[in-house]
């Protein structure tokens, strides 16, 4: 794996960001049927992918980078869902995103 460098930092926080605002705009689509918000969405969705195929093709590898993005991306989209959209979320749901990130973090320093 190549080293942590700032563009590979910053790459992936591009995909973060992109997925993030891609799945955060899904109930603004009105399921693809608003056209703004639906042609945003997969944008950002497909830059965020190609993104992630870059650093794939650079070197990091797939079975570190996939569930790191994944768990980054749950408990961002649950800020966002609380923050934005107002949904609920108990402290259960919270606290098992939590231990899965940490449980993840942990299985890929193995």
């Amino acid at each position: 794996m190549p080293a942590l460098t700032l563009p590979t930092l910053a790459s992936f926080a591009f995909v973060i960001v992109g997925q993030a605002l891609g799945l955060s705009l899904l109930p603004a689509t009105r399921g693809f049927t608003a056209l703004w918000p639906t042609v945003i969405c997969i944008v950002s969705f497909v830059l965020s992918f190609a993104v992630f195929a870059r650093l794939i093709n650079n070197g990091v590898e797939l079975s570190m980078l996939t569930p790191i993005v994944t768990i980054t991306l749950q408990l961002v989209v649950l800020v966002i869902g609380i923050t934005v959209y107002h949904e609920t979320a108990s402290m259960t749901k919270i606290g098992l995103l939590v231990g899965a990130a940490a449980m993840i973090g942990a299985a890929t320093q193995l």
